[in-house]
């Protein structure tokens, strides 16, 4: 209390929790959770966009196809070099909704990572730097509170720097932890102080560093906690690392963050799979890439998010289904503090159940080209057939590629509902059991194409 004293007045609760119904004195822990962040029902997921603009699908379509209000993901990389075409617009006055009328009614969140970008954040000696369409560019406190002026976001994420599990090196994990906490800081100070920046309504959520090391990553929770923030974002997750070693940071950092506050996970894919993970262990907001990528390579989610009635319950089969997603690597059990290090030249690779794929078609399968069905019953464009899509994906018509990001968004949708209702109904665990045992499967062997070296013409004498 009295470090957030220091750095401004307490922020107003962004964040509602209805199930389960936490007591008073209810000590933090990780478990799924349903809640209300502004408005918009959680777990949730974030529309990213690019440039502004949602990924492949117009505003319109966007809104028809997403209940409002949406929480449209605006990563600062693409900011940065459209603050001076914002603050000149006509409608300046209103931040980022002058410039996209189209993010009228919806929340806006700046986000410090950018999920599309494998590597979009870099450290440095004073600061960190983003990707943006022009290059890398730096921003620490300073350049991110010149640019909340401009933009006038709902939400904006704490710069920090991404240190992922697989970083062996102690003194960079270190200077992750410190750096975030410096600059959450600097940014809640400017918040309560500059009339510029308290003029308007907007939060701060804290970015939690720590690389795989729990104790640094429990130190970061409880200073973080201890300032007037709105929310969290979990950094360092999300890259490579496998399912079980996310896992064991996931419930150390959910553990120790207040009941009361969201919790956001910048993920690069952000899969059925893992996202099941991220909710059991009390994520509330996950950024995602998994369906507008899938549809962008042709690929339509067919999976259900309707478990039958008459499912069973079995203790020990859920154990066994749930395994890949709540267990600990061996990695992991070290000794507490000590990160995980990244797996050695010949070790055995993750159990495959942890990188299981989910139940999908490829358009341009051969078994699409004469099967005059649509992707799915309740799929929103069923009056297009797979061998239409199968035609537009043949000759690579864009409008291919719109119908399938349209699909796929609506099968999220659906199955993020199918979630908070289980949730809700305290049938989480045994929902996602059933999930891994019939809608997932083994992934596909990628087979790369070998092109066979040209053979040089002679030449004429």
């Amino acid at each position: 209390a009295a470090a957030g004293a220091a750095v401004g007045a307490v922020t107003t609760p962004i964040f509602k929790l209805l199930a389960p119904e936490p007591a008073a004195d209810a000590e933090p822990s990780a478990g799924p959770r349903v809640g209300e962040l502004l408005g918009v029902p959680t777990p949730g997921f974030t529309v990213l966009t690019a440039r502004g603009f949602p990924l492949h699908l117009r505003p319109e379509a966007m809104n028809a196809v997403l209940e409002a209000p949406q929480i449209n993901q605006l990563p600062v990389g693409d900011l940065l070099i459209r603050t001076d075409s914002v603050a000149q617009c006509p409608k300046s006055s209103e931040g980022c909704r002058g410039f996209w009328p189209h993010l009228q009614g919806h929340l806006s969140y700046g986000s410090f990572r950018n999920p599309r970008d494998k590597t979009s954040v870099h450290g440095g000696d004073a600061v960190c730097s983003v990707e943006t369409k022009g290059g890398r560019r730096k921003v620490g406190p300073k350049e991110l509170l010149e640019l909340q002026k401009v933009m006038r976001l709902d939400l904006v994420a704490a710069p920090a720097e991404e240190v992922p599990l697989d970083t062996s090196g102690h003194r960079r994990i270190t200077r992750a932890v410190t750096r975030a906490g410096e600059w959450l800081k600097d940014i809640l100070e400017a918040k309560a102080k500059d009339k510029d920046l308290s003029s308007f309504d907007w939060h701060v959520l804290a970015g939690i560093q720590g690389c795989g090391d729990v104790n640094l990553r429990v130190k970061a929770c409880q200073a973080a906690s201890a300032m007037p923030v709105s929310g969290f974002w979990i950094g360092g997750l999300g890259y490579t690392e496998d399912l079980h070693s996310r896992a064991r940071v996931l419930e150390a950092v959910c553990s120790a963050l207040p009941l009361r506050l969201p919790r956001f996970l910048p993920l690069n894919s952000g899969s059925p799979v893992e996202v099941l993970q991220a909710v059991l262990f009390g994520v509330d907001m996950l950024e995602v890439t998994f369906p507008t990528e899938a549809a962008a390579a042709g690929t339509a989610l067919i999976f259900s998010w309707e478990m039958p009635e008459a499912e069973a319950e079995d203790a020990a089969a859920e154990a066994e289904a749930l395994a890949a997603l709540l267990s600990p690597a061996p990695a992991a059990l070290a000794a507490d503090g000590a990160a995980a290090a990244p797996p050695s030249a010949g070790a055995p690779a993750a159990p495959a159940a942890a990188m299981r794929s989910v139940r999908h078609l490829r358009m341009r399968a051969p078994e699409c080209r004469e099967n005059f069905g649509p992707i799915m019953p309740q799929s929103p464009v069923r009056q297009y057939s797979r061998a239409y899509l199968y035609h537009l994906h043949e000759v690579h018509e864009l409008l291919g590629t719109m119908l399938l990001v349209h699909h796929n968004l609506y099968v999220y949708r659906e199955f993020f509902a199918a979630i908070r209702r289980h949730t809700s109904q305290g049938s989480l665990r045994r929902f996602a059991a059933w999930f891994m045992r019939t809608q997932t499967c083994e992934p596909e062997a990628v087979v790369e194409a070998v092109t066979a070296p040209s053979a040089k013409r002679p030449r004429k004498a």
